[in-house]
C-alpha cells in the first residue's frame, strides 16, 4: 500500500490581483512526480476547491518529469486575504520548499 505525502504552504493574495501564479519544479534527477494540487481559501469552512489551470487547462492532477517545472494559475477572485497551496504525492517525495521573490508575480515551489 502507498503512502500519501502532503505538503502544504499558506499563500498571501496580492490586491487588486485575481490569479495567483505558482511555479512548481521537480528538483529530482532521476524520478517524474505525479501530483495532486489542491488549492482552497484559508478562511473557508468548506473547504471548496479553487480552479487550478496550465496553459488554459483546468486541472488538479499532473506529473512533472525529472527537472521540468510548470507554472500553474489560479483563480484567487473569491479570496479575501491568503490561500492554501496543497501538494499530495501518491509515490516517493520529500516535501516541498516555498520560496517567494517580491518582485515576480509567481510564487517557486520545489518538489523534493
Amino acid at each position: 500500500m502507498s503512502k500519501t505525502n502532503v505538503s502544504r504552504c499558506t499563500i498571501p493574495k496580492k490586491k487588486n490581483n485575481n490569479n495567483l501564479y505558482v511555479k512548481v519544479k521537480n528538483m529530482n534527477e532521476n524520478n517524474s512526480r505525479k501530483f495532486d494540487i489542491n488549492v482552497y481559501d484559508s478562511d473557508s469552512p468548506t473547504k471548496e476547491l479553487l480552479p487550478v489551470y496550465v496553459d488554459k487547462q483546468l486541472t488538479h492532477t499532473d506529473t512533472l518529469e525529472p527537472g521540468a517545472e510548470k507554472t500553474y494559475r489560479i483563480d484567487v477572485s473569491s479570496v479575501g486575504k491568503r490561500v492554501v497551496f496543497e501538494i499530495a504525492q501518491k509515490m516517493g517525495g520529500s516535501g516541498i520548499k516555498v520560496s517567494r521573490n517580491n518582485k515576480s508575480k509567481s510564487v517557486n515551489i520545489h518538489i523534493k
